[in-house]
């Protein structure tokens, strides 16, 4: 017998009994025998490709490699390369990523990388370096913010000029060329090689790997998994990982309700070729012309270089994959398709027109909907993980390290861009993927703009007032599949020869200010002195309740503030996690009735916070508690200003006195003739006002009197830009952009709202941190000496110093339309002169003197560590201001 503790404490008893025959590895990387197929384990691996490798290989580190089994559906000799003249992957490891923690993931990979090589394993590992080119003055300026980054990052590079550029690689042409960034710690490695040594290492430390075992069925009992059918047969499990790369998505449809793994191939070729020896020795790093969408590196004695051309092919479009890895690889090389690519090269290095073609590889790639990996525990299925997406640059050892810290502690440093549980239904449709990624590919080396949107897939989630929205000359951007307006320009609407308004895509283009400043500066204005209305009908919305006080009980111990409230009243609260008392949620909570409360959630949690309530609820049959999204049964409209009670009172009977309707509650109104109108006093930006939650079918009537008689107030329209400003100029914290699961409320400046009177997830790990200090604080930057009409704008990452000394990174920034300043917030450090990290007070920040770099330019900065004091532009007479609402306040 083999007893088992999970992470969760409970034991469990396992047998290892009578299976179907099949050829596995075990104790020794060269070793394969014909045994049974495991009866049953307590991780159960699909995929032995390089993420689930070094699951495998991390797990084992732990000694929980005889509690692994990992299932491959072909053999490893079908994987085995040993010809010199191919390869399945351009074997390209680079540092920059989209960011922090997920530099930080692929960091360690380069670690595991060097330690491997340390340790004497032929990998292929070799840190030339990686030389990018500019050609254009914002793909030169992109590089700056990069360089910026890089000393908070810990990245080594350096910015060049043309003629550097030559000296680091004097094979190119520059002519064109206007600088460039020199990473000095990317390089490449031999991916299969860096596979089969990290599963060579696992099999020793006891993980079993079975061949020719493919996975038909994952089963679960009460959306728990429970084992996992085979090819072979049926292996028990408590943890099932999805990690077979390609077929990731496949396997998530092979479990009722289907995982949404949402992955798609797309075709990516390189050529190899064989040119002078001399020339090739002079490649001696990475090479990459972004703006001529190509990479070039040496590859044992040979050219190979490929890149993304503008009009990508999605591979395997009738939605059949190959059955096998190796016919995965058979894909007929389309020279037509990369004849743009090989002119790109042949311009940047003329000295390869004489080179012999080897070989055209067409090896396809998958891509997320986002081009951003895909983590974590599924929303769908509990004990279900996928470690998927790995991008071309990607090496997976710090997605192995990552996943395993969760299977065994519960918690990784990873955040909630990579989550499995950031994708709905939408982003799993075969055809939106296949036309989403093939634009992925098509940008995956443009220039990196702030606001990125997407062209492909758009107009999929929209309100009932998107029609009137864009006759009124709403720009959108998109979230969660949602479109949002951005910001309104009235004057550049276009219509097509039908007579149809042109949907509209809010593109920023430019690293300065941009072209709708202005335009926003109008909303913005409307909200301080009149009245604007916004639409907020993508933010997620929950209902919850129960036959008894379940619901409450509940409830309270999964947020940290009191939510037993009086009926009609809403609550700001977090939920937080038991390993630090980091925000798991963020949200706004109104008791409808006794035992029913609607919780307002930001547009990005709509499944990650079904999981962690679900994640927590009683076990199945042991309560009556209900949960009900109905994201998509409301449109949530918000009129905000000084006359926006004015503007409703005209449209109920009901009393909006504050006597009757103060702040941070919340009535059922009639409005115009519409009913059962959810209103919230409470507007999300510190600006006065409320967020009317309306049934669909009576939206467009709601928008159309508050349109009409909102006139005599001169409303406006106002989109997601203006009411950013309103809040980052509040000192407004937003999950997933200033507060993530690793941040507490000690460290952003809400521990007024945490009721340590009673018992909640996270309360132990926060007395624990007030106890011991708190190692970042939350603040706001007000930045001096910047010119909006002709600097470089804040965008996030950018550093902040102390003293001349780095502290800290921004994470939200915004022009402060009041304040007439860039306003920055972010976290600041306290690092010793050894680089530990001393307790950070209110003294520390204030004594101090304050730096955010942009682009290498240095601004001093005014900190603060509350929310300043903006009262509205003109007073609604009747509400005491005095006491306004502080989202931050550091009394800590």
């Amino acid at each position: 017998m083999l007893k088992i503790a999970s992470r969760y404490g409970l034991n469990h008893n396992y047998q290892r009994s009578t299976g179907a025959i099949v050829r596995f590895f075990r104790n020794g990387a060269n070793e394969q025998e014909e045994t049974e197929l495991p009866k049953n384990a307590r991780i159960v691996i699909c995929g032995s490709g390089l993420a689930g490798s070094s699951l495998a290989y991390h797990l084992s580190l732990s000694d929980l490699g005889h509690h692994v089994v990992m299932l491959e559906r072909g053999t490893i000799d079908m994987k085995n390369l040993e010809s010199a003249n191919f390869s399945t992957s351009s074997g390209l490891v680079g540092s920059f990523k989209n960011s922090g923690p997920q530099v930080k993931l692929g960091q360690y990979s380069v670690k595991l990388l060097d330690q491997l090589t340390k340790e004497g394993f032929d990998i292929g590992w070799e840190q030339r370096g990686a030389l990018h080119l500019a050609r254009h003055h914002d793909r030169m300026l992109q590089f700056r913010k990069m360089k910026t980054q890089s000393e908070a990052w810990m990245i080594k590079c350096e910015l060049l000029s043309p003629d550097e550029c030559k000296q680091k690689c004097n094979i190119i042409n520059d002519k064109d060329l206007i600088g460039g960034l020199f990473i000095k710690d990317d390089g490449i490695v031999d991916k299969e090689k860096l596979r089969k040594v990290l599963l060579g290492e696992a099999i020793k430390r006891g993980v079993t790997l079975v061949e020719n075992c493919g996975v038909t069925k994952i089963l679960n009992t009460n959306r728990m998994v429970e084992a996992v059918e085979t090819t072979h047969g049926t292996i028990e499990c408590i943890y099932f990982v999805n990690a077979a790369g390609f077929w990731s998505r496949a396997i998530g449809q092979l479990s009722e309700p289907h995982v949404k793994v949402p992955l798609h191939p797309i075709s990516h070729q390189f050529v190899i070729a064989q040119t002078n020896p001399e020339i090739i020795d002079k490649l001696n790093c990475v090479l990459y012309d972004l703006d001529g969408r190509i990479y070039m590196r040496e590859f044992n004695g040979k050219l190979l270089g490929g890149g993304f051309e503008q009009n990508a092919k999605p591979a395997f479009q009738d939605g059949v994959l190959p059955d096998s890895p190796k016919k995965r690889f058979l894909i007929k090389p389309d020279y037509d398709q990369f004849s743009e690519l090989l002119e790109e090269i042949l311009h940047r290095v003329p000295a390869f027109k004489d080179a012999e073609l080897i070989k055209l590889a067409n090896i396809p790639e998958i891509f997320s909907p986002d081009a951003r990996w895909i983590l974590g525990e599924s929303p769908e299925i509990r004990n279900y993980y996928v470690a998927a997406g790995m991008m071309i640059d990607d090496v997976g050892g710090g997605i192995g390290k990552a996943l395993a810290d969760i299977l065994m502690y519960g918690y990784a440093h990873i955040d909630h861009e990579v989550e499995v549980n950031r994708f709905l239904g939408l982003h799993n449709n075969r055809k939106y993927l296949k036309d989403r990624v093939k634009e992925i590919h098509s940008t995956h080396y443009g220039i990196q703009y702030p606001n990125f949107e997407y062209e492909m897939g758009r107009k999929l989630r929209m309100s009932p007032i998107f029609p009137v929205l864009q006759e009124n000359g709403a720009v959108f951007g998109q979230i969660m599949g949602y479109e949002r307006p951005s910001y309104y320009d009235l004057n550049g609407k276009q219509v097509d020869a039908k007579g149809n308004t042109i949907f509209r895509i809010a593109h920023t283009n430019t690293f300065g200010k941009p072209h709708w400043f202005d335009l926003v500066e109008g909303e913005y204005r409307a909200c301080r002195e009149r009245i604007g209305l916004a639409d907020y009908s993508s933010f997620t919305k929950i209902d919850l309740w129960s036959k008894g006080t379940e619901i409450v009980d509940f409830l309270q111990y999964l947020c940290s503030n009191d939510v037993d409230i009086p009926i009609g009243n809403v609550c700001h609260t977090g939920m937080h996690n038991a390993h630090c008392g980091g925000y798991e949620n963020d949200c706004s909570l109104a008791r409808l009735s006794e035992n029913h409360f609607m919780m307002i959630a930001p547009t990005i949690q709509q499944n990650r916070c079904k999981a962690w309530i679900r994640k927590n609820l009683p076990p199945p049959g042991k309560h009556s508690i209900h949960i009900n999204d109905v994201t998509s049964a409301y449109t949530a409209i918000c009129i905000l200003g000084p006359f926006a009670r004015k503007l409703l009172s005209e449209l109920t009977d009901t009393d909006l006195s504050p006597k009757n309707f103060p702040f941070f509650t919340y009535k059922e109104l009639d409005v115009g003739l519409a009913n059962g109108i959810r209103t919230f006093n409470v507007t999300h930006t510190g600006e006065l006002g409320y967020v009317l939650y309306i049934p669909n079918e009576f939206a467009l009537h709601v928008y159309t009197q508050l349109w009409e008689k909102g006139q005599k107030y001169q409303i406006k329209h106002a989109g997601y830009y203006a009411t950013k400003a309103l809040r980052v100029e509040k000192f407004y914290a937003m999950w997933g952009q200033d507060l993530d699961t690793f941040t507490t409320p000690f460290e952003c400046g809400r521990t007024w709202r945490v009721k340590f009177d009673k018992n909640f997830i996270g309360r132990d790990a926060l007395l624990k941190q007030k106890e011991e200090g708190v190692k970042r604080l939350y603040v706001q930057l007000l930045l001096d000496d910047h010119d909006p009409d002709l600097d470089i704008w804040p965008t996030g990452n950018e550093p902040i110093y102390r003293n001349g000394e780095l502290c800290g990174r921004t994470s939200t920034t915004s022009f402060g339309y009041t304040l007439k300043k860039q306003v920055c917030l972010g976290y600041v450090r306290n690092i010793d002169c050894t680089g530990n990290l001393e307790n950070v007070t209110n003294e520390y920040v204030m004594n101090g003197e304050f730096e955010v770099e942009i682009c290498g330019i240095r601004y001093p900065a005014k900190v603060n560590l509350h929310s300043p004091n903006l009262p509205s532009m003109i007073a609604d007479r009747e509400i005491d201001e005095t006491d306004r609402y502080q989202a931050t306040k550091h009394k800590y």
